[in-house]
């Protein structure tokens, strides 16, 4: 889902509707990529449609970020979320590897209120102990406020609930997931440069993600502020409302973009990663693939540079008149 730092002290989940976050750090994480692929080519012979808007201001299309949460909500899939971790030899314990294969899932309440659960399987070879188990499940409540479409800036809030002792018993017992339960009130913000005066400007976008995770236990396990944004260039915008490139189609999907997230427990080290990649938008669709950097000294102890893939499905195009509408066909904020 998002990267982040398992057991104490590490990155809180900055947990999304709308993708599938991972954590990166103490035990790391992996899958076989196979299945991944496999999963994509049978989804590929669904039929599409015109696509419809997910987090879209105005001209601007928010696509669903790796590492954090884009700022709308909707009726969407992750499935699967794979990510591979190195794990560096340290104090005479040999190195080993972390893979983690997660899912999401989004449904709309209403339009403009949604929910999401998520959870990962995790295993781990090496660096002394062998691990696999289901991580912890996790709850998201999260709200679109209504967007300034001129200015192309959403913002949405959230509250994200981490049930500890729902994973595994042996992935508790080694210190892998959280042994105590925690909240996280989140802010959700997405800015597109749309106004820009410079054409090939225009496309940029910047979304951030703001939490503090409030532990049920505090001397267990240590309340945390979670952060984190992305820049990102559409050339789906650039095509459609900049200028028209004499491209094929397949180059006019992609959307390059830099994620980084952090954490900062009240007790312990800031944590986090810098992730490079790139997303593929199609009608009904979406994959990604980033890689995940340690982002300072602290997070370079317990993790190396690995990588992150996502294939991601847009329920309310798909199937708009039954799994992918809302369960009111109604807006809180347009009465």
């Amino acid at each position: 889902m998002f990267p982040l730092l398992r057991g104490a002290g590490a990155l809180a989940p900055i947990a999304r509707v709308g993708s599938t976050r991972f954590s990166v750090g103490k035990f790391p994480v992996l899958r076989s990529p196979w299945h991944g692929a496999a999963l994509a080519t049978v989804l590929l012979l669904l039929p599409t449609v015109d696509a419809h808007a997910h987090a879209v201001c105005g001209d601007r299309i928010f696509p669903a970020t790796l590492v954090i949460d884009d700022p709308g909500v909707g009726d969407e899939l992750s499935l699967p979320t794979i990510q591979y971790s190195p794990i560096p030899a340290s104090n005479g314990t040999p190195g080993g590897h972390s893979v983690d294969y997660g899912f999401e899932w989004d449904k709309t309440i209403t339009q403009d209120l949604g929910v999401a659960i998520n959870d990962d399987y995790f295993t781990q070879h090496g660096a002394g102990e062998s691990l696999h188990g289901w991580d912890n499940v996790t709850l998201t409540l999260k709200d679109e406020l209504p967007c300034s479409e001129a200015n192309e800036f959403m913002v949405s809030v959230g509250v994200i609930r981490e049930f500890a002792r729902t994973g595994s018993a042996q992935l508790r017992s080694a210190g892998a997931i959280d042994t105590v339960s925690n909240t996280a009130p989140t802010l959700y913000l997405g800015k597109g440069m749309g106004g820009l005066p410079f054409d090939y400007l225009r496309p940029f976008a910047i979304t951030a993600e703001v939490s503090f995770q409030v532990s049920d236990s505090s001397h267990v396990s240590p309340n945390q502020w979670a952060y984190g944004a992305s820049l990102q260039y559409s050339m789906p915008y650039l095509q459609q409302h900049v200028k028209a490139l004499d491209i094929p189609e397949f180059f006019t999907r992609f959307v390059p973009l830099v994620e980084v997230s952090f954490s900062s427990p009240t007790r312990g080290m800031t944590t986090g990663t810098i992730s490079p990649g790139i997303l593929y938008e199609a009608d009904t669709w979406q994959a990604g693939v980033e890689a995940i950097i340690p982002g300072n000294h602290a997070t370079r102890q317990t993790q190396g540079t690995g990588v992150l893939l996502q294939f991601h499905l847009f329920l309310d195009d798909i199937f708009p008149n039954s799994l992918g509408k809302p369960l009111f066909d109604t807006n809180l904020w347009k009465p």
